[in-house]
């Protein structure tokens, strides 16, 4: 596909929007909510000893933080890359049907990304290897189904639910505890969400946009990860509900209300995430999630997320 005249961004320009570089804060945020789950059972697991011994965060954070933002941007430059025809018509201004990009770049950046986010997983731990699996076969067969509604939007939730399960098994195993698994449910029922919202984007998003109100089911799984909630959380839980009022406000806009609506929902991910880690008291390593829901409601005002 040759470069087309009016082509107005550079190429650096075109992958940055290709890449939806502009959520990935919200994945470095469910990152941080796995660590809390793992600094919850390292405590648990060694609770009958005097002195346990000091969890090693750093390197396996940060390496699970790059599996799972090379599987997403796979993700998303897979999924232009099966849509060119249907963008070419669409949404002709996307980096692959004005030129900037070619399909075979995609193609091969995708599978790429697919491939070394398994190999640095292996790499961490044999769990954290097989976990990733599961997510990049998540992803791939998204990118094949996501026009099938009711396919994709199951398979959009479990791969942000997965999300949380490769982060925890980048340390051990035996830091899974029926919270984490409560959460994964929480984060793929949110997830799921958004997607059927999302689906609608191209058209109407008016008559979908009320199911927003189901976000409260995510919420209260995340506000109860350790039973009652503080004030914290309550108080988080309440800006949580305001922003998902945003967010419906926003789909009932007339101009570009889909586009600011799906942004504020895409945002919202963080939000979520800073109430399930407030439950779990780990309030220090909120700070990062919170951060990461700034960061992406400023990245969407330049970079689309869509």
């Amino acid at each position: 596909m040759g470069r087309k005249p009016y082509q107005h961004i550079g190429e650096f320009q075109g992958w940055l929007n290709m890449l939806r570089i502009s959520n990935s804060p919200t994945v470095v945020s469910n990152a941080m909510v796995g660590l809390a789950f793992v600094i919850q059972g390292h405590t648990a697991f060694w609770s009958e000893r005097i002195t346990p011994p000091a969890l090693q965060m750093l390197v396996p954070l940060t390496l699970i933080v790059v599996v799972l933002l090379l599987l997403y941007f796979a993700g998303m430059v897979l999924g232009d890359a099966f849509d060119v025809e249907r963008d070419t018509i669409q949404r002709p201004d996307r980096s692959i049907p004005s030129g900037i990009i070619t399909s075979r770049q995609a193609w091969s950046a995708g599978f790429f990304m697919v491939g070394l986010a398994i190999l640095v997983a292996f790499g961490i731990s044999i769990a954290a290897g097989i976990s990733t699996s599961c997510l990049a076969l998540s992803v791939l067969l998204y990118t094949y189904l996501h026009h099938a509604r009711f396919l994709a939007i199951p398979l959009m939730g479990l791969c942000r639910g997965l999300t949380i399960i490769v982060a925890v098994s980048a340390f051990s195993s035996d830091y899974f505890s029926q919270s984490v698994w409560w959460y994964v449910g929480a984060l793929f029922l949110y997830t799921a969400i958004l997607t059927f919202i999302g689906t609608y984007e191209n058209n109407s998003t008016k008559k979908t946009s009320g199911a927003i109100v189901l976000m409260v089911f995510p919420l209260g799984v995340a506000a109860l990860a350790q039973g009652s909630p503080s004030p914290i959380v309550i108080g988080i839980a309440v800006a949580f509900c305001a922003w998902m009022m945003v967010a419906w406000k926003n789909f009932r806009k007339a101009e570009e209300g889909s586009k600011h609506g799906m942004h504020t929902l895409l945002s919202g991910f963080a939000l979520l995430d800073c109430v399930c880690i407030a439950s779990l008291g780990e309030y220090h390593i909120m700070v990062i999630p919170a951060l990461c829901f700034v960061l992406t409601v400023a990245a969407h005002r330049k970079i689309l997320g869509t």
